[in-house]
């Protein structure tokens, strides 16, 4: 039976390196606060719960209409294109992230999409830099929602529009970092596979019991075999 593979982005399939740069800039374009996002943890939060945190923490006070959400979406989107057009941001695939999507997009038995906190805008703009973007249908997105549980209920309908008929999301399978990313698949009944590619150890994530758990994404045969056998 066919499952949808629902993957996280940062951590997951890719590495950004100076992510800082274009994420600050946008905030004090936006809001005119020289904002930093390496005061806060980021790792599997959305983007608005990032830019809030990053308020909390310097103890700043500031209410973020649905205009000035947009205005940062599109100033987060262009610094990130210019950033990394000028080689000062880097986003690459992980090891192996390449090769489990063309695998998936040539076995029938599969289909796959995204679950992130980025907004899309800035989602487009990471995996087309890591040359993985033909790979992925429309998910979901924190422009959707900045709650991640909300995410992948989202991607799962738009997936079903697309191809024109239902999943179970019994057969829907999230695979991600953080125990945020399987909090988000236990909240929608769905599986998860979680790896040691971002902040969090194996040896930690293995603590949380997810329904599997790699080191990361490098043996193509071994990812499939475990997205299959969940």
């Amino acid at each position: 039976m066919e499952r949808l593979i629902l993957f996280d982005i940062d951590g997951t399939l890719t590495r950004t390196e100076n992510g800082y740069l274009p994420f600050n800039e946008a905030i004090f374009q936006t809001f005119a606060i020289a904002g930093d996002i390496r005061t806060v943890v980021p790792d599997g939060n959305t983007d608005p719960l990032i830019v809030k945190d990053i308020f909390a923490k310097a103890k700043i006070q500031i209410e973020i209409g649905a205009d000035r959400w947009q205005r940062f979406t599109a100033n987060l989107r262009a610094s990130y294109r210019q950033h990394v057009e000028r080689g000062e941001t880097t986003v690459r695939a992980l090891p192996g992230a390449a090769e489990l999507l063309k695998a998936l997009l040539v076995n029938q038995a599969f289909s796959a999409s995204v679950v992130t906190g980025n907004f899309e805008a800035t989602a487009e703009v990471k995996l087309e830099a890591a040359g993985l973007a033909l790979y992925l249908s429309r998910g979901a997105y924190a422009s959707d929602s900045e709650h991640r549980p909300d995410l992948p209920g989202i991607a799962k309908r738009r997936w079903q529009q697309l191809a024109r008929r239902l999943i179970e999301p019994e057969r829907c399978v999230i695979v991600g970092d953080t125990p945020n990313d399987l909090a988000a698949a236990r909240k929608n009944h769905m599986k998860c596979l979680l790896v040691g590619t971002g902040r969090y150890p194996v040896e930690e994530l293995l603590y949380w019991q997810p329904d599997a758990c790699l080191a990361d994404l490098s043996d193509t045969k071994a990812a499939l075999t475990t997205l299959a056998n969940l």
